[in-house]
């Protein structure tokens, strides 16, 4: 027996809402009243037995700790759902086509760089079906594991794959335009009463180097294990997050995020295609993927 969820109304409302930072957007897109929204949210906070999804910080609303793991959580059963019903549509006609291309690739770089690009891909090529398979796990690339092509991030080398160099990173500090408001950062001596958002997978001591900051890694405030979590915890205005230019790129562009210096750093890794040969999947539509990959890639 399937356990007790939440209705899918209040899920929808508590989605907008995170996405928006806003009760009054979130209503605006499910053509609901502020009031609605609030009524979700509060259903789901009592279902969480009184855990508060948001707190509001002066005219605006920011997502809690425990907002910010749900709702990565949610919009992943959110667009299962909405995929299961469009596979559900799209059953008849697949069944009478060739099997899609899949693509694995790392949560972050799905959902702030592949996705938002993928409608241009489509547009032009609607024949081609792509899957995306985000994880953190190295695909095999075996065929047993139905992965096609994957976008690895790495020094490029892995026995047995061909890996193209896709695109390199480069680090620099972001955040929310209202945080730097709050505290201008003009000297380098205004970093250490900063709070920095900390990713155990990027250190923040070789930027402090590059900018000629002698200071010790930081030692307190938060601690996120995923690169799109700490990019969320910094437009929520938690602090200063170090970003990879790849995966900030549109919230930049966007005003979510502002740079608050001009120093960066070319980072060791970067990111690359991996596949193996023979191929399992059409030569032709392969090569039409790997090619707008690799064009895309040279935009950054």
């Amino acid at each position: 027996m399937i356990p007790y969820l939440p209705p899918l109304q209040t899920l929808r409302a508590f989605e907008a809402a995170a996405r928006h930072l806003s009760y009054s957007r979130a209503a605006q897109e499910l053509s609901l009243t502020h009031g609605a929204i609030s009524q979700h949210i509060a259903r789901l906070e009592r279902d969480l037995e009184g855990i508060r999804l948001f707190v509001r910080e002066g005219q605006r609303m920011i997502l809690t700790e425990a907002g910010q793991v749900l709702i990565l959580e949610v919009r992943e059963g959110l667009n299962a759902l909405a995929q299961a019903f469009d596979n559900a549509r799209a059953r008849p006609r697949l069944a009478a086509s060739a099997t899609p291309l899949t693509i694995s690739v790392l949560p972050s770089l799905a959902l702030r760089w592949l996705v938002p690009r993928l409608p241009a891909f489509q547009a032009q090529h609607p024949h081609i079906e792509i899957a995306i398979r985000p994880t953190a796990m190295l695909a095999a690339l075996d065929g047993r594991d139905g992965i096609d092509l994957a976008i690895r991030y790495g020094r490029g080398s892995w026995p047995g794959l061909h890996a193209l160099k896709l695109m390199k990173s480069t680090l620099f500090p972001v955040c929310s335009p209202g945080l730097l408001a709050q505290s201008p950062m003009r000297t380098p001596s205004d970093w250490l009463h900063m709070p920095l958002l900390r990713n155990p997978r990027q250190a923040w001591r070789p930027w402090f180097r590059a900018a000629g900051l002698e200071a010790p890694a930081p030692s307190q405030g938060p601690v996120y294990d995923d690169a799109g979590l700490t990019l969320q915890a910094a437009i929520s205005g938690q602090g200063v997050a170090l970003a990879r230019d790849v995966l900030v790129a549109d919230d930049l562009a966007t005003g979510r995020l502002v740079r608050v210096s001009d120093t960066e750093m070319e980072d060791t890794l970067s990111w690359f295609l991996v596949w193996r040969e023979p191929l399992l999947c059409n030569h032709a539509d392969f090569e039409t993927l790997r090619d707008w990959l690799i064009t895309e890639g040279s935009l950054i």
